[in-house]
C-alpha cells in the first residue's frame, strides 16, 4: 500500500458486524481510518456499533447493508461505495459463511452458497471497486483460512455438482480460491497497480468455526490484529498468503498460474457480467 495514504486511510470492510470483522472494525477506527463497514443486517440495528466506532476515533464511518447470497447486493454495495468516495486504500474482504451441512444453491444464479458469499461476492465487489483502489494505489485484503491447505479444487466444477459434498470441503474450497484470487490480481492489472494479499488469521473462536469445527481457538481479537497488520502494512505483499502475521507458502495449486488462470476464466462466467 502507498505509504502516503497511511495517516488516514479509507477502509472498506465487509463483514464487520460480528466476529473477527468486528473487532477490525474497532481497531482501524481507534488509528482514525475512515470506515465504510458492511454487514447483512438492517441499517437501523447497528446504531450502536457505529456509535462505538466513532467514540473510538474514526475520521467518518458509514454502514452499508448487502446480503451476499445475492451477486446483485454486491454489485449495489459497491456502487454505493463510489457514492461515498472517489478511492479506496484498503479493501478487506472479511464477510463469510460456514459451509451448511448439506450442499444449497442460491436463488439468483443457482451457486454453491459457501462459494458464493465467500469468493464470488468478494470477486465481485473487488471488480467493480478496482478503479477506486487503482486511484489510491491501494490494498485489496482476503480473509483466508489455513483449511485450504488440506483441500483440492476442480475449476470446472466450482459448485460441487460432482464432487463430494461435506460443509468444511466447501469452507475450505472458497478459501484456497480465495488465496488464488490475490496472486492474480497483482499479476493482471494494469498500472497503476494496487497490492492484493490473503491472510489466515489464526484458528479463532467465533461462530463460524463452532458450526463446522469442535476446537475452541484464540480470541476475536488476535485474529483482528493479524488481519489489520495484512491491512496496513508498509510496502507491498504482492499477491502473498500470510499465515497469521507470516508469509508462508499456499496451496500448491495457488501457485499455478495456469491454474490460477482457468480458475478466474470460470469464475468470471458465474458473476452476472465479465467484470
Amino acid at each position: 500500500m502507498d505509504s502516503s495514504s497511511t495517516a488516514r486511510p479509507t477502509v472498506v470492510l465487509t463483514g464487520a458486524t460480528s466476529g473477527i470483522g468486528e473487532h477490525v472494525a474497532h481497531l482501524l477506527a481507534a488509528d482514525g481510518a475512515r470506515l465504510i463497514v458492511h454487514g447483512p443486517q438492517p441499517p437501523e440495528s447497528q446504531s450502536s456499533l457505529l456509535d462505538r466506532l466513532t467514540q473510538l476515533g474514526a475520521g467518518d464511518v458509514h454502514y452499508l447493508q448487502a446480503d451476499f447470497d445475492q451477486l446483485a447486493a454486491a454489485d449495489r454495495l459497491a456502487g454505493h461505495i463510489t457514492d461515498i468516495t472517489d478511492r479506496v486504500h484498503v479493501l478487506i474482504n472479511n464477510a463469510g459463511r460456514p459451509g451448511p451441512p448439506t450442499r444449497q444453491l442460491t436463488g439468483d444464479g443457482g451457486n454453491e452458497r459457501t462459494l458464493q458469499t465467500n469468493y464470488l461476492a468478494p470477486v465481485l465487489l473487488t471488480a467493480r471497486l478496482t478503479p477506486l483502489l487503482r486511484t489510491a494505489r491501494g490494498r485489496v485484503v482476503h480473509v483466508s483460512s489455513a483449511t485450504h491447505l488440506t483441500t483440492s479444487l476442480d475449476v470446472d466444477d466450482l459448485n460441487m455438482q460432482r464432487a463430494p459434498y461435506s460443509s468444511t470441503g466447501a469452507y475450505s474450497r472458497s478459501k484456497l480460491a480465495l488465496v488464488a484470487h490475490a496472486r492474480w490480481l497483482t499479476e493482471q492489472a494494469p498500472e497503476p497497480r494496487f497490492d492484493a494479499v490473503s491472510v489466515h488469521p489464526g484458528v479463532i473462536r467465533t461462530p463460524l468455526l463452532h458450526a463446522m469445527f469442535t476446537i475452541e481457538g484464540d480470541s476475536p481479537s488476535q485474529g483482528a490484529r493479524h488481519v489489520k497488520q495484512a491491512a496496513l502494512a508498509a510496502g507491498s505483499w504482492n499477491g502473498q498468503y500470510l499465515d497469521e502475521d507470516t508469509p508462508a507458502q499456499p496451496n500448491p495449486a495457488a501457485l499455478d498460474a495456469e491454474w490460477r488462470n482457468r480458475l478466474m476464466r470460470h469464475t468470471f462466467r458465474l458473476l452476472p457480467h465479465d467484470p
